[in-house]
């Protein structure tokens, strides 16, 4: 039976490492202990990373962004519960704003929210065509958006590459199809008559 002195084996242990330590510079694992100059160095240059890592040559990346964290250098994370992922769905399906969005949940970035959106499979409303300034064209591409077609099937079916998703002059050929397709018909206005 080992004789007991007033300190456990725990405590004797956690003093032989640090004896350890303070011997050979080294933890356990062999990586070299931070100096107070090295921290200093570490703080002066942190938000860029690249800097950080030439200012500290001995260091890693990963080891200097442990450090800065545990520094509290880096803001925590703040982990999505699922009760604000639940909250998420509604105004994000529904096509709010992002920066309403951003209001929403403080402390969030729009990174973190798309992605959760993303996770959770929730998509944002389609947006209706940008107008050209051809009046027939924009509004093919407007009864197409109705019949929930995206122009790219729109240009499929009338036989064309990308006219629909991008028009920059008139396709009579590929409009004459899109309204027959879309049970249209084109009627003639005289303006002068």
């Amino acid at each position: 039976m080992i004789p007991f002195d007033g300190q456990s084996r725990g405590e004797r242990g956690r003093m032989a490492l640090l004896r350890h330590i303070e011997r050979t510079g080294c933890t356990i694992a062999g990586d070299p202990v931070w100096t107070d100059d090295e921290i200093a160095r570490l703080c002066a240059a942190f938000p860029d990373r690249k800097a950080a890592c030439v200012a500290l040559p001995r260091r890693t990346l990963a080891a200097v962004m442990h450090k800065a964290r545990q520094l509290g250098l880096v803001p925590s994370r703040r982990i999505w519960t699922s009760d604000e992922a639940i909250r998420l769905r509604k105004p994000y399906v529904a096509g709010i704003p992002m920066s309403e969005l951003l209001e929403m949940f403080p402390g969030k970035t729009r990174s973190q929210i798309w992605r959760k959106a993303r996770d959770k499979g929730y998509r944002r409303p389609r947006r209706a065509p940008t107008p050209t300034g051809m009046p027939l064209v924009d509004s093919i591409r407007k009864r197409a958006f109705e019949c929930r077609l995206s122009m790219t099937d729109l240009d499929a079916f009338v036989g064309r590459r990308r006219y629909f998703v991008s028009p920059s002059y008139m396709d009579w050929r590929a409009l004459q199809r899109a309204m027959i397709l879309l049970g249209g018909r084109p009627t003639i206005f005289w303006a002068h008559a």
